[in-house]
């Protein structure tokens, strides 16, 4: 424990403050950036280096909101695609095919991904999950934190990443959390009782004060770097400390698992924070933003334009609101007319608006996301796009499954074995490491490829067939139907077991036997019933 030791005097109270003024200091280049993102993407989350008062208005300066609607696209997108809550997105394996074909196995991995799907679904996972997406699309860097909770077995939290600090491992895994957040004494007493509260703070809650807040830094942090310390019971620790009082520490905990995911959608060697498509489409973004502020002000022209006027000609004031009556001098020729005498070309401001708006949806990949339907696309050709589209979001799937799919999976089904949630397992998995397969609609669409090339054989072996049928010999084919159902996300329960199978197999087998028994039964009846009569007029009369 001698390592446990070092790592709690390593992250005491003032330790950790020291840490965090750091981590603070340090990310302030992406504060900048995350600002000007949240300005012309997510308006509602951009407090970040500006601290407003509750309930203003957000995205005052904002005129487009291209870039606005194409983050909520791409949000609504990776959540039915990655994590829909209709659907299961997630199965179990050992990662032994010989374990995972037996009977008892397969239906302990169908009934725990069931129970841990419909688990998510009763909890907020559904509503936090879709914060993450949004702050991935913006940010590129969108935290949730997992916690046990004793009615609904999980509870999730996605934070602004305005109040999330991290650090990474030496393989880039994040692997260590800091965070604040203002609270009252309310929060306080609900979150860690009145014992853990300092005296001074609440002789002044209980003479009146319950409006003051006060700054609290949450610390997660590995218990250890050392390797051995890798089977132990525990693997992180937790601290919150009261920041605003001498660093005061309220609470110290541990986890089994990392309580976090930070999902990331790219990252740059030697950055910690991720990129996102809306960095990409920021530059546009500010264009698009300040030609809607010249088109507007160019269409008020057009409708209601500034109008010259002779100086001697006219009796002013001017009307030219409808129905005026403008007066002027007799004998004078000069005429109204408004400032421009050749026609302002609006449109083309539009078009090339146009171009811009276009540009702002490539970046978030609604093009890719959504499919446009041509009047003279076959299903094959429908299928071929969706496969090609799916391909291109390969990289973005592979990092979502290790920073958050898989370490989503683990802790909650962590959580959920320690509640005893789950059937007896079966002796095959005793000692085993249970890991996460995917399932998710961007998945199988990916692994639709296989299924093509299965086809593609078969219709290329169908002629050879035709001349030898014993061609198929070759052909596992009970195992290609079993690889096709699990390609296409056919139900396990709605497949008969091994045993099932051969089951009815023997009794096919042993039925067409008796049949033929029978058959040649009747056929030797009628035989001998034929040969009664020729054998009775062979015999000499007497």
């Amino acid at each position: 424990m001698k390592d446990v030791k070092d790592t709690q005097d390593r992250k005491s109270p003032d330790n950790i403050k020291k840490e965090f003024e750091s981590l603070k200091s340090e990310r302030g280049t992406w504060e900048y950036h995350w600002q000007e993102l949240a300005d012309f993407i997510l308006p509602r989350k951009n407090s970040i280096t500006y601290r407003g008062t509750s309930g203003e208005k957000k995205g005052t300066q904002l005129l487009d909101n291209t870039a606005m609607q194409s983050n909520e696209l791409l949000a609504g997108a990776l959540h039915g695609l990655l994590t829909n809550p209709s659907s299961l997105f997630f199965g179990l394996t050992s990662g032994d095919p010989t374990i995972d074909s037996k009977d008892e196995v397969k239906k302990w991995f169908q009934n725990s991904t069931r129970k841990t799907h419909a688990i998510l679904n009763n909890s907020n996972f559904q509503t936090e999950v879709h914060e993450l997406y949004l702050d991935l699309g913006c940010f590129g860097t969108a935290p949730m934190l997992i916690e046990e909770d004793s009615r609904l077995f999980v509870r999730f939290k996605a934070f602004s990443i305005s109040n999330i600090f991290i650090k990474e491992d030496a393989r880039g895994f994040v692997n260590e959390v800091f965070s604040d957040a203002k609270m009252r004494v309310e929060q306080l007493l609900e979150l860690f009782g009145e014992k853990a509260i300092p005296e001074n703070v609440m002789k002044k809650y209980k003479a009146g004060d319950t409006t003051s807040e006060y700054t609290v830094i949450h610390c997660v942090y590995p218990l250890s770097y050392e390797e051995e310390y890798s089977n132990k019971v525990f693997k992180f620790g937790s601290k919150y400390i009261l920041a605003d009082e001498k660093n005061h520490q309220l609470k110290s905990d541990n986890y089994h698992e990392f309580p976090y995911v930070v999902p990331r959608w790219s990252k740059i060697s030697g950055e910690k924070y991720g990129r996102s498509p809306g960095m990409v489409a920021l530059p546009e973004a500010k264009t698009v933003n300040k030609m809607t502020e010249t088109m507007i002000k160019a269409a008020q022209k057009m409708v209601d334009p500034p109008i010259m006027v002779p100086d001697d000609g006219f009796i002013l004031p001017l009307k030219t609101g409808p129905g005026g009556f403008n007066y002027y001098r007799k004998g004078s020729q000069d005429r109204i007319e408004p400032v421009f005498n050749k026609e302002i070309r609006v449109d083309f401001g539009y078009e090339v608006m146009k171009d811009h708006r276009s540009r702002i949806r490539e970046a978030f990949y609604v093009d890719q996301l959504q499919l446009n339907n041509g009047p003279q696309m076959t299903a094959t050709e429908v299928v071929q796009r969706t496969e090609e589209k799916m391909r291109l979001l390969g990289p973005m799937l592979g990092r979502m499954q290790s920073e958050f799919l898989q370490p989503l999976i683990d802790r909650v089904f962590g959580i959920l074995l320690r509640r005893n949630i789950f059937d007896e397992i079966p002796e095959e998995l005793a000692g085993k490491y249970v890991r996460v397969q995917y399932s998710s609609t961007i998945a199988k669409m990916q692994r639709a490829g296989e299924l093509n090339d299965i086809m593609k054989t078969m219709q290329a072996v169908e002629p050879f067939f035709n001349v030898d049928k014993s061609v198929f010999d070759n052909f596992n084919t009970d195992g290609a139907v079993k690889f096709i159902a699990n390609i296409l996300g056919f139900p396990h329960e709605a497949l008969r077991t091994d045993r099932e199978r051969e089951e009815i197999r023997a009794a096919r087998q042993e039925a067409q036997q008796q049949a033929i028994q029978q058959q040649e039964q009747q056929q030797q009846v009628d035989t001998m019933s034929k040969m009664v009569p020729a054998m009775s007029a062979m015999r000499p009369q007497q």
